[in-house]
């Protein structure tokens, strides 16, 4: 086999001093550079034994396909910019995995931020993806109401899927779960097992710290629950009244203490819907300073399946939501609006609730 002389270009490519570029393939290939985009980016027409050759002189120069110039060129990223409300959550935390591996089987990388479920850390969030020109949104919004900034971001307002929650009037696909049923299944196991006083901690932002009234910015996985709990009430001739309901940041301590001011009532509710895992916690947490047993004094019930929930004693019932499947069907709806202009579409998932000894009996 005959030698290749490599030109003094080509000489300090393979040597490592600089990395390589296409020209230089070309070069060694004796190909044009137009040739040899074709040949390595797998489009055109290229002959056999000239893909072979350029394909050759890529490896010996280990020269890389520079994916997100060539992505840039056709006017896409292959990326989609991910807006999560609270990534240190166990519902969030699956419905991010399940989207970054989705998201890498239809060929794209995920870009995610996490909120904390602020409206101005969401707002910039979505302004630096939109700089890095995703080409896509996936965002959990935190506020019902203010989104403009979801509707003036160009294209990418119709390149978006809400996660987890509802904005009314908003043209979007939306991928969420019947939340409003999961608390009514929920209330109506309490009845069923004899419990009659039966109040909620229910999880938002949109309080300084804990209250008795639904804040008007709650978004809608809360209104759902809250709607569903009180229809399985009425249904059964019960009431709620507003001292066996908080509405709660879900940090621990005030999470605790909202738990406390329920609990510490006369008469004090036998049954506990929370609306999220902190909640659940905040409940457990009151309950130890008040020595009450869980599953004994207390029935609980918590939305989503935790890590922790099905190890405890007693073990806790769940409204479990298809956390991995509602992440795929984000992306999957995500990038069929990429590629097609699709229109808008609504998906709400079933809920299951999973009965443990959390909740007892109480009609002997």
């Amino acid at each position: 086999m005959a030698n290749t002389t490599l030109s003094s270009d080509e000489r300090e490519a393979e040597e490592g001093s600089r990395p390589a570029r296409l020209i230089d393939v070309a070069r060694l290939a004796k190909v044009s550079r137009a040739t040899a985009a074709r040949a390595l980016g797998g489009y055109g027409f290229v002959g056999n034994e000239t893909r072979e050759r350029v394909t050759a002189a890529a490896q010996k120069l280990n020269y890389r396909l520079n994916e997100v110039a060539r992505a840039m060129r056709a006017g896409k990223t292959l990326a989609i910019g991910v807006v999560i409300a609270d990534i240190s959550n166990s519902f969030f935390a699956a419905a991010a995995r399940a989207i970054i591996d989705t998201c890498a089987e239809h060929g794209y990388q995920a870009l995610i931020i996490n909120t904390d479920d602020d409206i101005a850390r969401e707002i910039e969030a979505v302004r630096v993806l939109a700089e890095k020109r995703v080409d896509g949104l996936i965002v959990v919004p935190s506020s019902p109401d203010h989104n403009d900034h979801l509707r003036r971001v160009g294209e990418l307002s119709s390149r978006l899927v809400l996660l987890d929650r509802r904005i009314t009037d908003m043209p979007a696909s939306t991928v969420t779960t019947d939340d409003r049923s999961g608390a009514r299944d929920a209330v109506e196991l309490f009845i069923a097992r004899g419990h009659t006083r039966i109040g909620l901690l229910v999880s938002t932002v949109a309080v300084r710290s804990h209250g008795t009234t639904l804040p008007r910015r709650a978004v809608s996985t809360v209104r759902d629950r809250v709607a569903g709990a009180r229809e399985a009430l009425r249904e059964a001739g019960l009431e709620l009244p507003n001292a066996w309901v908080r509405y709660t940041r879900n940090d621990l301590p005030t999470v605790t203490q909202a738990a406390l001011s329920i609990l510490g009532m006369e008469p004090r509710p036998t049954a506990i819907l929370a609306t999220c895992e902190e909640m659940a916690v905040g409940a457990m947490a009151a309950c130890r300073e008040l020595g009450l047993t869980i599953g004994k004094d207390i029935a609980l019930i918590s939305f989503d399946e935790s890590p922790w929930s099905r190890v405890l004693t007693p073990a806790i019932s769940v409204v479990q939501r298809p956390i991995y499947e509602m992440g795929r069907a984000a992306v999957t709806t995500l990038v069929r609006q990429i590629r097609g202009g699709v229109a808008p579409q609504a998906i709400e998932l079933p809920t299951v609730l999973v009965d443990r000894e959390s909740v007892f009996d109480l009609t002997g």
